[in-house]
């Protein structure tokens, strides 16, 4: 399934590049983005969410279909992941903090509103579906229980480890998108959401990413 997706998504920029290319001058994308990560489903039910910061990092490649729409492919390193705490009493509590890195394949489309001049700013919409193919990843749990040995005491015990592959999945699929502003077709500065449509959750119960933030993106030509 990943290799189908891949080669038809190289197949894509192959064909887009060979068609648009010569008609209207490409530009190169440099992604940045500052989100808050966390799982949706009922593998959080009774958990209090946190907030836990995450960055993506990408480029991609600017074709011009018309002088509104673009077809924009990119790949990004797309941190996700979750932090939540589970109370079970005042006292006692499971925290968890998943920190996952995926490698994203997003073939976007981006829509610019307003004026379509080089030299002007307007808005744009961009989005599309995303192949997410997991990295590395690092989980850890703070687990505060009752003390037998000792009554009125409790203990707190830390534990880490790694989730891929063990109750979470390398693979990941969703959507995302963005709504900014474009400064004379160089920066584009908005917000942006992914929502995960996979299950990532290797038990019987659902795990979906989505995130929330800010981007930035800076579009520059050839230097030679």
């Amino acid at each position: 399934m990943i290799k189908h997706f891949v080669l038809s998504f190289l197949c894509i920029c192959l064909l887009a590049s060979a068609t648009y290319a010569q008609k209207n001058r490409s530009k190169k994308i440099f992604h940045f983005e500052a989100k808050s990560v966390r799982f949706n489903g009922d593998g959080v039910g009774g958990e209090t969410y946190f907030f836990k910061p995450a960055f993506e990092l990408g480029f991609g490649i600017q074709y011009p279909l018309t002088s509104r729409v673009s077809f924009n492919p990119e790949l990004t390193l797309a941190q996700k992941g979750f932090h939540g705490k589970t109370n079970y009493s005042d006292s006692t509590y499971t925290e968890r903090n998943l920190s996952l890195n995926y490698l994203d394949v997003s073939p976007n489309f981006e829509i610019k509103l307003g004026s379509v001049s080089e030299y002007a700013s307007g808005f744009s919409l961009w989005g599309g579906p995303y192949l997410g193919i997991g990295l590395w990843d690092n989980a850890s749990y703070d687990i505060r229980s009752s003390n037998p040995l000792k009554p009125g005491s409790y203990s707190l015990t830390s534990t880490s480890g790694e989730s891929f592959s063990r109750d979470i999945r390398r693979l990941d699929m969703g959507f995302k998108m963005g709504l900014g502003v474009v400064s004379q077709n160089f920066v584009s500065i908005g917000i942006t959401y992914q929502g995960g449509f996979v299950n990532i959750a290797t038990d019987s119960k659902s795990l979906y990413n989505q995130s929330l933030g800010f981007y930035m993106r800076v579009f520059f030509d050839d230097i030679l």
